[in-house]
C-alpha cells in the first residue's frame, strides 16, 4: 500500500514540476525576451566582405595572366629573333655577305602605315624568300635564290598574309619568271617591325662602345618605342649610328631602350 502511495505522490510531483514549468518558464513574457531568430541572409558587411575578396582575388589572376603572356612574347621574340639571325647567317654562307641595307630608309617600328618598297625592312624580306641578292633591291634585280626562313613561324604586316600560301612567294611568275617583290616586313610579338642595320666595315680606330657582328637586328621591346630618353615620340634610335651599328654611352640600355630585344644579345 506504502509502495503504490509513494508512486503515486513522485508521479503527481513530477506533473506538478511540468506544469510550473509551462506556467513561468516557457510564458509568452519569456519566449519575447529571447534573441529574436537571425535570418539566413547575408548582411550588407558579409557582402562588402565577400565583393572585396574577389575582388583582390580577381587583381592577383589578372596580374598572373598578364605576366605569363608577357613572358610567353618575350620568349617568342628571342626566338624569331635566333630564327632571322640564322637566316642571315644562310644567306651569308650563300652569297658572301649579308643584305646591304645600309642606303636605304628605315621603317619606323610601330606601324603608322604601309612600309615601303624600298625600305630597310622591306628589302630584309625580299632577301631572305630569295628575291634579292645582298646589294641589288630593285625589282629589275630580282632574283630566284632559295628561302632562307620559315614563314609559317612569323607575322608579316597586316597588308600582306601569305603564311598560309608560302607558294605566292616562292613561286617566279611573268616572263622570264622571276619571284615577285613581296612589300612587307616581319613583325615582333607586339605587332611592331624588327628592326635591320646592314654595319659597314668599320675604320682603324674607331672605339667600339657596342657593336653588332656586321649587322644590327632588333626589337623595340612591348613599348614599341625607341631613344635613350624618356620622354618624346619614341620613333628615333638616339644614340646609334647605323652605318657602323655602334651606340654612344648608354643609348642602348636606358630610356625606351631598355627593353629592346638584340639579336646578338639574347640571353
Amino acid at each position: 500500500m506504502s509502495a503504490v502511495f509513494l508512486k503515486m505522490k513522485r508521479h503527481t510531483t513530477f506533473r506538478l514540476r511540468a506544469a510550473v514549468r509551462a506556467l513561468f518558464l516557457d510564458s509568452p513574457m519569456k519566449s519575447a525576451r529571447r534573441a529574436p531568430h537571425r535570418s539566413p541572409a547575408f548582411s550588407l558587411i558579409e557582402l562588402l566582405t565577400v565583393i572585396a575578396v574577389v575582388g583582390i582575388l580577381f587583381g592577383i589572376t589578372l596580374g598572373l595572366v598578364r605576366g605569363s603572356k608577357q613572358r610567353a612574347s618575350l620568349a617568342r621574340a628571342k626566338a624569331e629573333l635566333s630564327a632571322l639571325s640564322l637566316a642571315l647567317e644562310a644567306f651569308k654562307r650563300h652569297y658572301g655577305d649579308y643584305p646591304q641595307t645600309g642606303a636605304l630608309g628605315q621603317a619606323t617600328a610601330v606601324i603608322a602605315g604601309d612600309i615601303g618598297a624600298t625600305q630597310a625592312q622591306s628589302a630584309l624580306f625580299n632577301a631572305l624568300t630569295g628575291v634579292f641578292s645582298p646589294r641589288q633591291f630593285t625589282a629589275a634585280t630580282r632574283l630566284n635564290g632559295p628561302i632562307f626562313v620559315d614563314l609559317q613561324k612569323f607575322a608579316l604586316e597586316p597588308t600582306v598574309n601569305y603564311r598560309n600560301n608560302v607558294n605566292l612567294i616562292a613561286q617566279p611568275t611573268g616572263s622570264p619568271p622571276l619571284k615577285p617583290v613581296i612589300v612587307t616586313s616581319f613583325l615582333d610579338p607586339w605587332g611592331n617591325r624588327y628592326l635591320y642595320y646592314y654595319k659597314l666595315p668599320l675604320p682603324p680606330g674607331l672605339p667600339s662602345l657596342w657593336r653588332a657582328p656586321t649587322y644590327v637586328l632588333y626589337s623595340a621591346g612591348p613599348d614599341g618605342r625607341l631613344g635613350s630618353g624618356s620622354t618624346g615620340a619614341g620613333t628615333t634610335d638616339s644614340g646609334f649610328a647605323p652605318l657602323t651599328g655602334l651606340y654612344s654611352g648608354t643609348a642602348q640600355s636606358t630610356g625606351f631602350n631598355a627593353d629592346n630585344l638584340y639579336a646578338d644579345k639574347l640571353p
